[in-house]
């Protein structure tokens, strides 16, 4: 078996890092990934994926990244459980990013 996701696209936010209680650093990125094929009217719709970043890869990453840079990121997808106030568990999947590709811009 093996987890594994790569995704090409753009960022669409500046990164930000948060520091939890017990000292670890955790970030949340979107990214913006075009469709390789065209929808039924021509034109090419765009997915919009969330990525967490953990400790030295999101203190990388925020140094590193801006806004409508391109992205090459590599990971893999983990369940995240949550207890809403109903009492119903949600499940949901994560995705860890593990490697950062940095391509240049110019803007």
């Amino acid at each position: 078996m093996y987890n594994y996701f790569m995704l090409l696209g753009r960022l669409v936010n500046d990164p930000e890092i948060k520091e939890l209680a017990e000292g670890k650093r955790v970030m949340n990125i979107r990214l913006a990934v075009s469709r390789s094929y065209q929808n039924t009217k021509g034109e090419y719709d765009t997915d919009f994926f969330t990525i967490v970043f953990w400790d030295f890869l999101a203190d990388y990453a925020a140094d590193n990244l801006k806004k409508g840079q391109p992205v090459l990121i590599k990971g893999r997808m983990q369940n995240s459980n949550e207890k809403l106030a109903n009492g119903y568990q949600l499940t949901y999947p994560s995705l860890i990013g593990e490697r950062i590709m940095f391509f240049n811009h110019a803007n």
